[in-house]
Formats: structure tokens, C-alpha cells, sequence
């Protein structure tokens, strides 16, 4: 019987920290999953939160101040946001930030994402989210959104969502893994950590993902080889 390789056997672990505010974060996703195609391999991902902004209130901030007291005037925030347009366009995301009126908290969309951990609606939903508040400006802040962005998926109905999401739960959880992701002194999100020992700082190219899970996949395969031996 031919011998079945560890890669196949198992899909590689993934963990990804990163906010749903960061357009980076949007389009690394991106680059991840071309480079899973292209390398057609199954990956366990596991998202983790990052709060861009931990400043921001409940209720969210206009989002044309923020930019503005981060990027500063009309121009030079147009400056900014030009190469992410560019790279957007490159990996399938039509960035509309004009449509973006608030710029929210976000603990409450990690917590949905929180309870899609296991479920195997985690991308879904991610991609969800992701596109509510780049590409729709919808306010990913308010509970309703995230509501319906759970029934879109298939993670639960909006009902029990709301409900949850009205609730403290897992709340205290949550604001420790954020606590956690800065403990690593992370400046830049998305972080992909690979197989729990390789880490990749922003949205990198598919390639160099690429050569980081390969490289995993070797030492994998290495040492069940020579635990057989």
C-alpha cells in the first residue's frame, strides 16, 4: 500500500491574528487562501483578535475623524489608502472607504468569531465581516450587523445571536487574547503563526506564505519518518 504522507494525513495548523478594521488583514486573508490553492493543502486556521484601534468606544467613532487624527489631512489620507486600494483590486477587494462611516469597536465581531472557532464557518464568516465593512460600510460595531452576518453564514440563527452578543459572554476571554496578542509585542496585523513555530508579520506575499508552510510540512514529515524509524 503506498504510504500516505503526514500532509495528507493532516491538515497544517494556521493561527492568524488580526482585526477586521485593518484592510491588510482583508487581504492577507486573501493571500492565504491563494496560497493554500496553490499549494493544495488543508490548513486548520484558527482566527485570533487584534484590536487596531483599542481607543474606540462601544459605540463606535466617526470614521472620517479617525482617519483624520491617524493619517491627518484629505490628502495625505488619500495618500494612504491609495496602495491598499491598489493591492485590494490585485487580490479581488473593491475597497469602497467612502461608503465607511464609523469606524467601530470591534471586540463584539471577535467574539462571533470566538463562537465559530470549531465550527468550520470560521472563514465564512471572517470573509463576511470583512466585506460588511470595506466593500458594504456597513458599522460591524452594531450587534444587529453581526446578527446577521451569523445567519448569513450558517453559524446560528440572528435570534440567538443577538442574544449572545447582548450578553457579557465570553466577553473577559476576550479582552485576554487581545491582552495576549500584544503581550507578543505585535506592531502589525495580520500575523499568521504556522504550525506554532513559524511566524509571518503582515500581509505577505503568497509565495513567502508559501515557503513557510513548506517548510513546516518538511519538518513534519521528518519527524514521523523518524518516529516510524
Amino acid at each position: 500500500m503506498e504510504k500516505t504522507s503526514v500532509t495528507e494525513q493532516t491538515p497544517i495548523e494556521i493561527d492568524i491574528i488580526a482585526d477586521f478594521t485593518c484592510p491588510w488583514s482583508f487581504i492577507g486573508k486573501k493571500r492565504l487562501e491563494t496560497t493554500l490553492d496553490m499549494l493544495n493543502t488543508e490548513a486548520k486556521v484558527t482566527w485570533y483578535p487584534y484590536l487596531q484601534a483599542p481607543e474606540i468606544p462601544p459605540g463606535g467613532i466617526s470614521r472620517k475623524e479617525w482617519l483624520a487624527k491617524t493619517y491627518g489631512t484629505p490628502e495625505q489620507i488619500a495618500k494612504a489608502l491609495e496602495p491598499v486600494k491598489v493591492a485590494g483590486l490585485q487580490d479581488g477587494i473593491e475597497f469602497d472607504f467612502d461608503a465607511i462611516k464609523v469606524m467601530p469597536s470591534t471586540i463584539d465581531a471577535h467574539r462571533l468569531m470566538r463562537w465559530a472557532r470549531g465550527t468550520g464557518r470560521e472563514n465564512d464568516l471572517a470573509e463576511r465581516i470583512y466585506r460588511l465593512f470595506f466593500v458594504e460600510g456597513q458599522d460591524i460595531g452594531d450587534i444587529d450587523v453581526l446578527a446577521d452576518a451569523a445567519a448569513d453564514v450558517g453559524l446560528m440563527d440572528k435570534f440567538k445571536a443577538r442574544k449572545m452578543l447582548e450578553s457579557d459572554m465570553d466577553l473577559e476571554e476576550m479582552w485576554q487574547e487581545v491582552h495576549e496578542a500584544r503581550e507578543l509585542g505585535l506592531k502589525m496585523v495580520p500575523a499568521y503563526i504556522i504550525a506554532r513555530k513559524y511566524a509571518i508579520l503582515g500581509a505577505e506575499d503568497p509565495v513567502s506564505i508559501a515557503k513557510a508552510i513548506q517548510t513546516a510540512q518538511q519538518e513534519a514529515e521528518m519527524g514521523e519518518a523518524q518516529g516510524e524509524g
